[in-house]
Protein backbone atom coordinates (compact mmCIF):
# COMPACT_ATOMS: atom_id res chain seq x y z
CA UNK A 1 0.00 0.00 0.00
CA UNK A 2 1.17 3.48 -0.94
CA UNK A 3 1.04 6.56 1.59
CA UNK A 4 -2.02 7.97 0.25
CA UNK A 5 -3.80 4.46 0.26
CA UNK A 6 -2.80 4.35 3.97
CA UNK A 7 -4.28 7.91 4.42
CA UNK A 8 -7.82 7.31 3.20
CA UNK A 9 -8.26 4.23 5.48
CA UNK A 10 -10.57 4.74 8.64
CA UNK A 11 -8.76 4.26 11.72
CA UNK A 12 -10.36 0.37 12.50
CA UNK A 13 -9.32 -0.27 9.00
CA UNK A 14 -5.58 0.65 10.50
CA UNK A 15 -6.11 -1.10 13.87
CA UNK A 16 -7.11 -4.06 11.76
CA UNK A 17 -4.41 -4.22 9.58
CA UNK A 18 -2.06 -3.77 12.24
CA UNK A 19 -3.31 -6.23 14.53
CA UNK A 20 -2.71 -8.88 11.30
CA UNK A 21 0.92 -7.75 11.30
CA UNK A 22 1.30 -8.17 15.14
CA UNK A 23 -0.17 -11.95 14.41
CA UNK A 24 2.12 -12.49 11.92
CA UNK A 25 5.22 -11.06 13.88
CA UNK A 26 3.93 -13.80 16.93
CA UNK A 27 3.44 -16.30 14.06
CA UNK A 28 7.52 -15.71 13.14
CA UNK A 29 8.52 -15.07 16.38
CA UNK A 30 7.50 -18.69 17.83
CA UNK A 31 8.46 -20.64 13.98
CA UNK A 32 11.68 -18.81 15.03
CA UNK A 33 11.70 -20.01 18.66
CA UNK A 34 11.23 -23.39 17.15
CA UNK A 35 13.57 -23.13 14.50
CA UNK A 36 16.31 -22.45 17.42
CA UNK A 37 15.18 -25.02 20.05
CA UNK A 38 15.63 -27.53 16.73
CA UNK A 39 18.83 -25.86 15.87
CA UNK A 40 20.17 -26.08 19.21
CA UNK A 41 19.15 -29.33 19.92
CA UNK A 42 21.06 -30.68 16.68
CA UNK A 43 24.30 -28.80 18.11
CA UNK A 44 23.88 -30.95 21.37
CA UNK A 45 23.33 -34.18 18.97
CA UNK A 46 26.76 -33.25 17.26
CA UNK A 47 28.11 -32.48 20.47
CA UNK A 48 27.15 -35.84 21.87
CA UNK A 49 28.29 -37.19 18.49
CA UNK A 50 31.68 -35.76 19.30
CA UNK A 51 31.72 -36.65 22.64
CA UNK A 52 30.82 -40.58 21.87
CA UNK A 53 33.74 -40.67 19.33
CA UNK A 54 35.95 -39.27 21.88
CA UNK A 55 34.50 -41.67 24.30
CA UNK A 56 35.08 -44.83 21.69
CA UNK A 57 38.80 -43.53 20.93
CA UNK A 58 39.75 -43.83 24.39
CA UNK A 59 37.98 -46.97 25.09
CA UNK A 60 40.08 -48.27 22.06
CA UNK A 61 43.08 -46.55 23.65
CA UNK A 62 42.11 -48.55 26.82
CA UNK A 63 41.72 -51.84 25.11
CA UNK A 64 45.06 -51.66 23.28
CA UNK A 65 47.30 -51.09 26.54
CA UNK A 66 44.82 -54.25 28.53
CA UNK A 67 45.49 -56.33 25.10
CA UNK A 68 49.29 -54.89 25.58
CA UNK A 69 49.44 -55.89 29.37
CA UNK A 70 47.79 -58.85 28.86
CA UNK A 71 50.15 -60.60 26.11
CA UNK A 72 53.45 -59.19 27.93
CA UNK A 73 51.45 -60.81 30.90
CA UNK A 74 51.61 -63.96 28.82
CA UNK A 75 54.98 -63.55 27.93
CA UNK A 76 56.36 -63.38 31.38
CA UNK A 77 54.15 -66.31 32.08
CA UNK A 78 56.18 -68.38 29.03
CA UNK A 79 59.58 -67.30 30.33
CA UNK A 80 58.39 -68.74 33.83
CA UNK A 81 57.00 -72.26 32.84
CA UNK A 82 60.28 -72.33 30.40
CA UNK A 83 62.71 -71.64 33.51
CA UNK A 84 60.43 -73.96 35.38
CA UNK A 85 60.74 -76.57 32.88
CA UNK A 86 64.46 -76.37 33.33
CA UNK A 87 64.70 -76.04 36.67
CA UNK A 88 62.37 -79.49 36.59
CA UNK A 89 64.49 -81.23 33.93
CA UNK A 90 67.94 -80.33 36.00
CA UNK A 91 66.27 -81.44 38.90
CA UNK A 92 65.12 -84.93 37.55
CA UNK A 93 68.18 -85.58 35.59
CA UNK A 94 70.24 -84.51 39.38
CA UNK A 95 67.31 -87.55 41.15
CA UNK A 96 68.53 -90.21 38.59
CA UNK A 97 71.91 -89.70 39.15
CA UNK A 98 71.70 -90.05 42.56
CA UNK A 99 69.32 -92.76 42.45
CA UNK A 100 71.81 -94.54 40.01
CA UNK A 101 74.52 -93.54 42.19
CA UNK A 102 72.84 -95.65 44.74
CA UNK A 103 71.62 -98.22 43.16
CA UNK A 104 75.59 -98.60 42.14
CA UNK A 105 76.15 -98.45 45.84
CA UNK A 106 73.74 -101.02 47.00
CA UNK A 107 75.15 -103.60 44.06
CA UNK A 108 78.73 -103.12 44.73
CA UNK A 109 77.93 -103.80 49.12
CA UNK A 110 76.33 -106.77 48.15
Amino acid sequence: MTDKEFKRLSRSQLIDIIYQYQLQVDKLTEQNQELERGLEDKRLRLSNVGNIAEAALEINDCFRSAQSAAEQYLEEIKAIREETEAERQRILAQARAEAAEIVSKAKDHR
